[in-house]
């Protein structure tokens, strides 16, 4: 299948090893560059309405933990392999356009989404930090029993923009609230939909559907009427990009993932192999401070009288994403929810007492 439209979604990377405590590991670089078959995406997202202190900023998001619940009457997960949960509908729940059908839920750090499936179709939970979603931070996955190939993706994605030539679009209303359907070169299925006012942030993309689309496409479309998203119910962190996250002299980014209370894994994502001029280093040594009353001031502390951080180096592999876990409990126990940064200092080691510092805020906030 032809790729038509390209993924715009800002992926950066990093991880930290909190008070002394570092695991380090290089791993693949995590662009999502992989084809959908139908939209690309733009995800400059913004933060949501009742996060945090209420503050909003106009920002790109990389979200994180995100939970496998369900909706209550929720028949129980059946594995399909590792880190895959599908279901098939053998419990009738509710009602669909095609008859009974089963509720499946996924919530995030931006709102819960929920779909009705009828009996004949199998789904996939696709939370936060999953990498299981071909576009969108979080969302489901689903498709006929049958279908050897190709899914409908309903995810949450902060900010939906397509690109590409040969699109036809026009306003529908879907679920009651108008939504935005896109097709393009005028095949017989639709590539997305758009989903806008109080569900805006949702889309459902389609990917390979062609093999079932003649059999299945109208139910599909039918299946989109029982979606409904929830922007008042959330859970979790995101990490917020801001221009603080990306050094271009040293071609290096910092975001995080797996946002809890109690941590967070943070990414350095090294872009360009290129832009340093030694080797990059990071140590033990962080900050975090929390936004109150529009200022940024630090975070309260746990630990009583002085305290410090090993002097140690670790590395920052070139070219691709380096992990540390930060587990920061020791210094600033369990977060509340809130707005936050957290500060790391970066160097550009060439030889002793030869090396240029820099320092990376990553943004995040927690429900």
């Amino acid at each position: 299948m032809k790729k038509r439209m390209i993924p715009l979604v800002l992926v950066l990377g990093l991880v930290l090893g909190g008070c002394g405590k570092t695991a380090d590991s290089a791993g693949e670089n995590e662009t999502g560059s992989e084809e959908s078959g139908g939209a690309g995406v733009s995800a400059a997202g913004t933060l949501p309405e009742g996060t945090g202190n209420g503050t909003a900023g106009r920002e790109n998001v990389s979200v994180s933990e995100g939970a496998e619940e369900v909706g209550e009457g929720m028949p129980e997960e059946t594995g399909s392999g590792e880190g895959t949960s599908e279901g098939t509908g053998e419990e009738s729940t509710g009602e669909t356009g095609s008859g009974k059908g089963t509720p499946v839920v996924q919530g995030g750090p931006f709102g819960e989404l929920s779909v009705m499936l009828p009996e004949g179709w199998k789904y996939e939970l696709c939370p936060i930090d999953s990498d299981k979603l071909l576009n969108g931070r979080y969302g489901i996955r689903f498709s006929p029993d049958d279908a050897e190939e190709g899914y409908i993706e309903l995810c949450y994605i902060e900010q939906f923009g397509v690109c590409g030539t040969g699109l036809e679009e026009e306003t529908v209303t879907i679920a009651g609230v108008p939504a935005f359907k896109g097709v393009y070169d005028g095949h017989g299925y639709w590539d997305f939909i758009s989903f806008q006012e109080n569900f805006r942030g949702m889309v459902a993309l389609t990917s390979c559907v062609e093999g079932w689309w003649s059999e299945y496409g109208e139910e599909a479309t039918e299946i989109l009427e029982t979606v409904s998203f929830d922007p008042q119910v959330k859970e979790g962190g995101a990490c917020v990009y801001h221009e603080e996250s990306q050094e271009d002299q040293i071609g290096l980014s910092l975001t995080l993932e797996e946002i809890s209370a109690s941590g967070a894994m943070l990414h350095y994502n090294q872009f360009d192999a290129e832009a340093p001029t030694g080797e990059l280093q990071d140590g033990d040594a962080f900050v975090i401070e929390v936004k109150k009353d529009g200022r940024w001031e630090m975070a309260p502390l746990v630990v009583e009288g002085d305290y410090g951080f090993h002097e140690v180096a670790y590395p920052i592999f070139a070219g691709t994403v380096t992990e540390r876990e930060l587990d920061w409990t020791c210094l600033y126990g369990e977060l509340a929810p809130g707005e936050y940064r957290i500060r790391k200092s970066v160097s550009d080691f060439r030889k002793t007492a030869d090396y240029d510092q820099y320092e990376l805020c990553a943004y995040f906030f927690l429900n």
